[in-house]
Order: C-alpha cells, then structure tokens, then sequence
C-alpha cells in the first residue's frame, strides 16, 4: 500500500500478507529539514528488510517520495515496473522504482505543468492537485481536476482527463465532466447549497470503466480561502473513459457511515483490488470537515481522525440490475458448453430465465429465494441464443454463458 501521509505531501508505504493487517516497515533514512521528494533517490539496492545506516538530522522512516495525492501502478514489463503519478512543485510528476522503495523521476518533471484557473469576478486563483491515474491497455490515464466558473459566478471543481503512452509525455488536459443540477440536488438534500467534483478513480470493468467519484458537497465558499463541506463516494459508469454518469443518486460510500454525523470527507483508493471471492476497496474518510483550518472557519475540530478502511465486497456486486417487476433482454450469444452462470440475489424474489432459438422456445428457469454468486444452469447447445430474464424483487449482477 502507498498513501498520503505527513501533512499530505509525503508517501508513505506499508505491506500486508491478507490485505486487512498492516505493517509499516521503516526502511528510508529521510532528513525532514529538506524536501522529501529531493531525498528519497537512487535505485532499490537496500531491502526492505535491510535498513541503510542513519545518518546526521536523519530519521528511518518508511518513506518512498514526498509528493501530495499519489497514484501507484505496476507495470510487470518495466524494468522499474512501480510508476507513480503525484502532484508536486511545479505540476504533476512521473516517477518510477524497482521494488518500490525508492521512486525516482525517469525523465524532466512536471510532466504537466500546475493548473491555475482564475474566477473573473472574485479575483481568485483555484489551482488543480488531485489527478487519479491509472493504466490499461491504452495506457495511462489521469483525471486531474479542473474548474469552471458557472452561471452564479461560482468556481466549480471538474473532472478533467489528459492520456499518455508512456507516462512522460501527455495529451492536453480535457474537462470531461461537469457537475450540474442534479449533483446539487444531492447537496442540498444532504443539507448543502452545491456540489462539486472533487476527484474520480476509473478502473476498467468488463468492457467499461466504473470510478469512484468523490462528490463535494458545499456549504460555502470562504472569503480568503477554499469551500466549507463534506465528501462522500458515488459510483460512476463510462463506456470509454470521456462520457461519465453517476448509477445512482444516493452514495456508495456516505460521509456518516463509519463517524455519524461526525463524519466529514471520504476518498478511495485509485482502484479496488480483484480476488477470486470478494472485492476489496479501501477507503478512507476523517471526523472533520473540508475547510476546518481556515482563518474564517467557526468551528471547533476535537480529537481529528483520518482513517484507512477496507470494505470487502462479494464477486461482481459493485453493479446489479434490480426491479420490482422487470424484464432484461440480452443480445444472442452463443453457448457451446450449453452452461449459463448466474450472480443473483432473488430473496425476498424471482427471476425467471427464458431462453428461445430463432423464436422457438427451448428451456426456461425459476429462480425463487436465492442468494448465489456461481448458480450454474444447463441451458440447450446453441450458437445464437436469445434470453429474457425477468425480475421481481430480485437483483441480477453477472451472467455468464458458457
């Protein structure tokens, strides 16, 4: 695990054996009276499990890099196969280590300068920071936050996206999203005026993208500073990564689950980790609000907290379709196994499966009561089967024929 630590502009590094206990090894001589970022260099000679000797005004720590809002990816191919993307001076950084220990810039940093966008009728400057990265088989992928200045004159976070072959030279930045009425619905019923977007993590899922989408909500806006407000994770839907929509108007993770109404903001990881079983996400989210350290700020923050979290989720239940009474039907596809698979949550409820070929009827199924994740079925050889599933109180998230 790499993450945010030391007032949100080192990285921290811990490891696990099952993904649930921690540790953190301390394994970097780091001097804290300089930039991190500018010590933490050279490739990975020393073991995580050899410290190096300390020297004069150094600490060992479990340090890797000293830059704000990082994302790790790993590329088993690379001889530096760890990549980070963070923002630092000047912009966004590249960087690169063999075993993870030390990341070191590959090429000239920023890669994409600083972001400044300025609001005519206040005067102020709103500078990007947060820019979830990630790698598929197009490459890499940053949604870095951008800003537009809306019809009342207020400065609104977006999602924005550049794309690189090699994380060192990168497209122009793109604003891709924009919040508008209906994010402001979900602030205004949560207590809020408006909502902002303040970051995204996309991850490929199936032949999609789905993201975590930390949604602002805000109060106000100080008059030297930034917002006052809460966070909380939606869960969005895209088909190429550009065109996104939220899946549902209530949150995926709220700011209140795990603090009351104590809870303040919730961020995630960039990406959920895929296990044979289960999903985990990690996740974490603090007992104070976005904004509490500004001059203007009339509250009080009381024993403040920033906690990690994994939430373990079934296979495949992060997206189900779900109805009272509704009807699914499928493109044809083939089965030359003649197996159907399904992960289905029926308690409470039916789904019944019809399967025809050219428009003659061949099997059906009743499913009634069940919860399953791997309910396998015998359905007729076939190379174009057409299937109608219908749903009363039951929710369906994963088919597969074989």
């Amino acid at each position: 695990m790499f993450y945010q630590c030391g007032d949100a502009v080192k990285v921290g590094y811990a490891r696990s054996d099952d993904g649930l206990n921690w540790e953190r090894p301390l394994f970097n001589a780091t001097d804290f009276s300089a930039h991190v970022h500018e010590i933490i260099q050279g490739n990975d000679t020393v073991c995580v499990d050899t410290p190096p000797e300390v020297g004069e005004g150094e600490t060992l720590t479990n340090l890797v890099a000293g830059f704000h809002m990082p994302s790790v990816m790993y590329d088993p191919d690379s001889p530096l196969p760890y990549k980070m993307f963070a923002f630092g001076e000047g912009g966004y950084h590249s960087l690169a280590s063999e075993r993870g220990q030390r990341f070191r810039a590959t090429g000239e940093n920023p890669v994409i300068p600083m972001l400044a966008f300025k609001n005519e009728f206040t005067g102020k400057t709103w500078v990007s920071d947060v820019a979830p990265c990630y790698k598929d088989r197009h490459g890499y992928t940053a949604m870095i936050k951008t800003y537009e200045v809306d019809v009342e004159e207020r400065t609104r976070r977006c999602v924005g996206r550049a794309v690189s072959e090699d994380l060192n030279s990168w497209s122009e930045v793109e604003t891709v999203w924009i919040p508008g009425p209906a994010e402001d619905e979900i602030a205004r019923a949560r207590g809020f005026s408006w909502a902002d977007f303040y970051g995204l993590c996309p991850f490929p899922y199936g032949e999609g993208y789905l993201g975590m989408l930390w949604l602002f909500e805000i109060d106000r806006e100080f008059k030297s500073g930034t917002n006052l407000g809460k966070m909380e994770v939606f869960l969005a839907y895209s088909p190429d990564g550009k065109q996104w929509r939220r899946l549902s108007d209530e949150p995926f993770i709220p700011w209140d689950l795990n603090f009351g109404e104590q809870g303040g903001m919730v961020t995630t990881a960039s990406t959920p980790i895929f296990e044979d079983n289960e999903i985990k996400l990690y996740y974490s989210d603090s007992n104070y609000v976005h904004g509490c350290y500004e001059e203007d700020y009339t509250g009080s923050v009381v024993d403040p907290a920033w906690v990690t979290r994994c939430a373990r989720i079934p296979k495949e239940r992060l997206v189900g379709a779900t109805s009272t009474s509704g009807r699914l039907v499928l493109k044809p596809s083939a089965a030359p196994e003649g197996r159907l698979r399904l992960n289905i949550d029926s308690r409470g409820g039916v789904a019944e499966i019809s399967i025809s070929e050219a428009g003659d009827s061949v099997a059906s199924f009743r499913v009634e009561n069940q919860d399953e994740s791997d309910l396998w079925l015998t359905v007729p050889f076939g190379e174009v089967l057409e299937l109608s599933i219908t749903l009363k109180n039951a929710t369906l998230y994963a088919l597969e024929l074989r």
